[in-house]
């Protein structure tokens, strides 16, 4: 009998997930709940001087219906000394009109408004108006933070001394909560005060999002954000983990970062040449950096391998997969530019990387382009 109940008990929880994955009603009902919950949070949290402040950082464009529940996700913070700057950017949409609302009722929030000049931009405009912040985190207008999730970052931070910490990111699509499966395995566990030859993997993740740095450490390194270009945080997310001597891991979720079914994300913009171009820009810049700091001694040949895995693993098979529905001039940047990086890349490295479209890669590096469309074609994509 109880292994009947058992069984039951498996089907019946089945049954549930099966009806909130297919129903928006998670969705609704965490919103119903969330926002009550963020504006409590918000109205009673007294701010602390005392502590360590932290600037948490946002570029704003055309997102006038989501950029609402990032603000009450970010002023809900448990840690209970942060200031908010968003810099709008230019948006038409009147995303602009309701940043100014939230700033009227929000004492540490801070809206500036500048015309069109991409994400780098607005958040290098943000950053130059901090005066007397110990920390910076950045959260994009489309995501959410956990109510604890700046205070994990913090604490770690202030255990270790470290300049930089970084924690796991949660995707989810306003229905579904889930992992990213390509770097979870770097979260594995809380770690403080490692190097990245300690952990070389972390290169896969180079998203700006659920980290912290020390702001002492920002400017000495006038670390800021290429302009005019995608994919601008890249560079300076790689070169943070090229610079510091040490940094932690945080293995609770700090962030929560939406797959948008519409496809504006920039990360889904993926037949656009320039989006294409700007992915292996910042891609070229970090294999530049790596290789440095190898050659000067700093880093060990280990780093270089894992990350050109990294990139045949994830970075081109985004891409690839796309060259069927691209123009030719698409194809012929892939198949260079990618050629290029990868032409030291061994047999191991190959062996090593992972994904169900790494031999397209290779084909698109080898072979031509009617090639490659008829592979892809062959498999239904």
């Amino acid at each position: 009998m109880s292994l009947i109940i058992r069984k039951l008990k498996v089907r019946l929880r089945e049954l549930i997930k099966w009806v909130l994955l297919v129903t928006p009603l998670r969705s609704v009902l965490r919103f119903l709940v969330m926002r009550p919950l963020w504006f409590i949070i918000f109205k009673t949290t007294k701010q602390n001087p005392a502590l360590p402040k932290v600037s948490i950082v946002m570029p704003v464009w055309n997102n006038k219906t989501l950029v609402g529940d990032a603000i009450r996700s970010a002023r809900a913070q448990s840690w209970a000394n942060i200031e908010i700057l968003i810099t709008d950017d230019g948006s038409t949409d009147g995303s602009g009109a309701i940043l100014d609302r939230f700033a009227l009722k929000t004492p540490q929030l801070q809206v500036f408004h500048q015309k069109n000049a991409g994400p780098g931009a607005a958040r290098n405009n943000s950053i130059k108006h901090i005066t007397d912040s110990e920390y910076l985190v950045f959260l994009d207008s489309d995501d959410l933070l956990p109510i604890h999730g700046v205070r994990r970052l913090v604490e770690s931070a202030e255990q270790s001394g470290s300049p930089l910490v970084i924690g796991k990111i949660e995707r989810f699509d306003g229905v579904r909560r889930f992992q990213r499966r390509d770097n979870m395995h770097v979260y594995r566990e809380s770690r403080q005060a490692i190097s990245i030859d300690d952990e070389p993997e972390v290169l896969s993740d180079a998203n700006i999002s659920a980290k912290l740095f020390n702001m002492q450490f920002w400017n000495d390194h006038k670390l800021s954000f290429p302009e005019g270009v995608v994919y601008e945080d890249m560079t300076v997310v790689v070169t943070a983990y090229l610079t510091v001597k040490q940094f932690d891991i945080v293995s609770d979720c700090v962030n929560l970062w939406r797959v948008r079914g519409e496809g504006q994300s920039i990360t889904q913009r993926r037949t656009e040449l320039k989006s294409l171009a700007d992915r292996l820009t910042a891609i070229e810049r970090i294999a530049s950096q790596v290789s440095v700091e190898q050659n000067a001694g700093r880093i060990s040949a280990n780093v270089l391998r894992k990350y050109l895995t990294r990139i045949i693993t994830l970075d081109l098979q985004l891409f690839v997969i796309s060259i069927a529905g691209a123009s030719p001039e698409f194809f012929d940047e892939f198949k260079t530019r990618a050629g290029q990086l990868l032409a030291s890349a061994t047999d191991e490295i190959w062996a090593a990387a992972k994904g169900a479209h790494k031999d397209l890669v290779r084909l698109a590096v080898t072979g031509s382009r009617e090639e490659v469309i008829r592979a892809i074609r062959a498999r239904g994509l």
